[in-house]
């Protein structure tokens, strides 16, 4: 909180910035003189208006709040107390206006991110060209919801300069604007806590690629610019003087200004306006931060509450990234932390935390080598385990990276790897650290060569490498690492990769899968105080089948990720039909065809779309035809298949004209939701023009067109294939005619699953025949947002 003695200071400030007398101070005006009143008047005001909001004094800061000001202004007949409540809920909402702003929201997509990440998010001057860049209105540095931890730490500001008054227009919804004095105040705000001040991703870190570990660093300070009204009593205002509020919907404020994500362009803007000072942003440092980060450090020993201390070492990360104590520290936390996880997800009880963490990590080996399904609920980013898993992953990686790391660390981190299906890293840790281990050090021999079984079962496990030499020599490291163990657990680890070499091998027998099975049996049986963790043991989807212990275990499900299938999907398998064909040979003659809809945009004449028999042909042949044309050029008539939808179509249909030069076009319709939401790629056989069109709430956009040669013949066939080669929703359309790719649409705007069928567009007739479907599943995207 601001003591008189800085306030002084501040005032001392103002002086100095607002400029020295004139030489001939006695020739100055007294407009110059009530000028430079007006100036030190607007620069106090600011000043405790900064001190108000910081520090939380909601009245006060009320009273010094344009917006505020409104809405105490349309109370004026109501008692203090009334007025009271309307200061303090206008302060909430106009905190609640800033948190939303800063909140963090999740990335999905490693090209295409569509959130900050967190706190500030970009301000750095290195991140100015990013569309994702954020105005944020000037006082949101001031309030309570920049920092992160309590009052206690309030930003200190100090003024740097004040601008000449000059007359602005303030208007309210749509109430004709005021004409009112305006000065822009520019104010220093320094953070004096780096453990409590904002953070922002850092200068030159990429912003654009949520695949990468990207460095945030707090702020050390800030210069914002604050717009002070004045003349206000003339307009019924309490106060003559007031800081213009540019959170509230409600309040009074410049025309034309804009805040928030892609603001309106500056070219737009009025020239005074309240903002961040781009580039005026500096970073705290650990030099910087000096004996305060050595006593968060301290801090952070010292906490038994593990989640506060996982937050006090991530903090001290944000100042020096490259600390390997730190980095250790912080990685074996998130490392238990992901851990416990598991434990949560499968159920899995144990009575101590020696046991519930060798339980776990054989959960997770259980997840990784198999269907990777809880892991692909990890890799999205959708559970706590995400974060976990994530944060020891850089963590350790930073710490190993030093050369300095503890054998247990680069043991986690092999581990981690595994499960990451990077396994030749895993192997490299794990081999290392078996060569440097004593001979006499019985139990850590016998851990790391589980590891190094587990490793090699992982590789020949999601490989299908049945017939590489690992999987022999995973399974004579799993004999050793048994002969070597001391307990159960640390037996029962290498017993359970044995039983999964066994069961991988070309080689098993019955009767070897069973005694494989009856070694797990007897080492789980002496777990003391283990439950839950039989069923994955023998439901484990190498083995299940196998055994016919496997095959009366049913696997619980626990609450995942909208993204990620249910456990039931081994018992109910999904529909796999992906491939449809209408020639319309069966259909009635003069009818609708059979599992098919008729769709007119609005507006539309009656469409004519039916099967009718072609009689040219030496055999009678079906097709479908539509023989009753538009009467404008932008109407189209649409024949969707009725129970079919597709995200990635690859559709190819015969076509021919009925009205040549008509003008109008034919061919298929996708991702169509309803008469006034579809896409098309239409022929016009007659010019050979193509074009691709997007109608989105029933307004039509032409998104490429192009002449394509055609073949010298009536028929000509049409086909359109949205591929996503990259797996990242990144993909195309891809269109051939006559056999030959004569263009590649950019695909960005199809965003839906959709129905898909034939259409025809303006005055045309058309008829149409061998209309093939193929649902091209394996174009899908990984996972709904990327992987992390």
């Amino acid at each position: 909180m601001h003591t008189p003695r800085l306030i002084g200071k501040c005032l001392l400030v103002l002086l100095v910035a607002i400029g020295t007398p004139l030489p001939h101070s006695g020739l100055a005006s007294a407009g110059q003189a009530r000028g430079k009143a007006r100036a030190d008047e607007s620069a106090r005001l600011a000043l405790r208006y900064a001190e108000a909001f910081s520090a939380g004094r909601a009245e006060d800061w009320a009273r010094l709040d344009l917006g505020c000001l409104s809405r105490i202004r349309g109370a004026a007949a109501g008692s203090q107390e009334t007025r009271s409540q309307i200061a303090r809920a206008c302060y909430d909402d106009t905190i609640n206006a800033y948190r939303a702003m800063i909140e963090d929201t999740s990335e999905p997509g490693v090209l295409g991110p569509t959130a900050r990440g967190r706190g500030l998010g970009l301000l750095s001057e290195t991140h100015r060209h990013a569309s994702l860049w954020k105005d944020y209105p000037p006082a949101l540095f001031l309030s309570p919801t920049a920092v992160r931890s309590s009052l206690k730490t309030p930003p200190t500001v100090e003024l740097r300069t004040v601008s000449p008054t000059r007359p602005i227009a303030i208007g309210r919804g749509t109430a004709a604007p005021t004409t009112v004095g305006g000065t822009l105040v520019e104010l220093a705000v320094t953070y004096p806590d780096p453990f409590a001040a904002p953070i922002a991703l850092a200068p030159n870190e990429v912003w654009w690629a949520s695949g990468s570990a990207r460095r945030y660093q707090p702020v050390h300070s800030v210069v914002i610019r604050l717009v002070v009204a004045s003349n206000l009593r003339r307009l019924g205002y309490a106060e003559d003087r007031a800081v213009i509020n540019e959170a509230l919907r409600d309040a009074p404020r410049i025309p034309a200004t804009s805040y928030g994500i892609n603001p309106t362009d500056a070219s737009l803007q009025p020239e005074i306006r309240g903002h961040f000072v781009l580039g005026s942003a500096r970073w705290w440092t650990r030099a910087l931060a000096g004996e305060r980060y050595t006593a968060v450090l301290k801090q952070a020993e010292l906490t038994a509450d593990k989640q506060e201390k996982r937050a006090l070492f991530a903090s001290l990360l944000f100042l020096d990234p490259s600390d390997p104590y730190v980095n250790g520290q912080l990685g074996t936390l998130e490392f238990e932390a992901f851990l416990r996880e598991g434990l949560a997800k499968a159920g899995i009880g144990a009575p101590d935390d020696a046991m519930k963490r060798q339980v776990a990590e054989l959960y997770w080996n259980l997840q990784a080598q198999t269907w990777r399904q809880e892991l692909t609920d990890v890799a999205v980013g959708h559970s706590p385990a995400a974060e976990a898993f994530y944060a020891a992953f850089q963590a350790l990686e930073a710490a190993v990276g030093t050369g300095t790391a503890s054998p247990d660390l680069q043991r986690q981190l092999g581990v981690l790897h595994r499960w990451n299906n990077d396994v030749p890293a895993a192997l490299a840790l794990h081999e290392s650290l078996l060569r440097a281990t004593r001979t006499e050090d019985l139990p850590a021999r016998s851990r790391l060569l589980a590891d190094l079984a587990w490793d090699r079962i992982q590789w020949v496990s999601w490989e299908r490498r049945y017939d590489h030499p690992w999987l022999q020599q995973a399974q004579d490291e799993a004999r050793q690492a048994m002969e070597l163990a001391d307990t159960p657990i640390a037996r029962l680890v290498p017993a359970q990769a044995l039983l999964l070499g066994e069961a991988l091998s070309f080689t098993r027998t019955p009767d070897g899968l069973q005694a494989r099975l009856q070694t797990v049996k007897d080492h789980h049986e002496r777990l003391s105080g283990v439950t839950g963790l039989w069923p994955y043991l023998v439901g484990n989807d190498v083995v299940k089948a196998l055994v016919q212990d496997g095959q009366r275990v049913t696997l619980p499900t626990p609450v995942r990720a909208p993204d990620v299938l249910n456990v039931e999907v081994h018992a109910k398998p999904p529909q796999q039909d992906i491939v449809w064909q209408w020639n319309f040979e069966q259909d009635t003659p003069e009818s609708m065809p059979a599992g098919f809809v008729a769709l007119s945009t609005p507006g539309a004449e009656a469409s004519g779309w039916r099967v009718q028999a072609d009689r040219q042909l030496p055999v009678a042949n079906k097709l479908v035809i539509q023989d009753r044309p538009c009467g404008t050029d932008d109407c189209a008539h649409l024949l969707l298949a009725e129970r079919i939808r597709t995200t990635y179509p690859d559709a190819t249909v015969q076509m021919a004209e009925l009205s040549p030069g008509s003008g109008g076009e034919a061919g298929i319709a996708l991702a169509v939701r309803d008469s006034k939401n579809f896409y098309s790629v239409t022929l016009n056989p007659s010019t050979g023009k193509l074009t691709t069109r997007r109608v989105t709430d029933g307004r039509t956009t032409v998104l490429g067109d192009i002449t394509v040669k055609l073949a010298p013949r009536p028929w000509h066939s049409l086909r359109v294939q949205r591929i996503n080669f990259l797996h990242l929703d990144r993909g195309r359309l891809s269109v051939f005619v006559d056999g030959a790719q004569v263009a590649a649409v950019a695909d960005e705007w199809i965003t839906q699953e959709g129905s898909i069928g034939l259409i025809t567009v303006g005055r045309t007739a058309a008829q149409f025949d061998g209309l093939h479907l193929l649902d091209l599943v394996s174009n899908r995207t990984l996972s709904g947002p990327a992987a992390y």
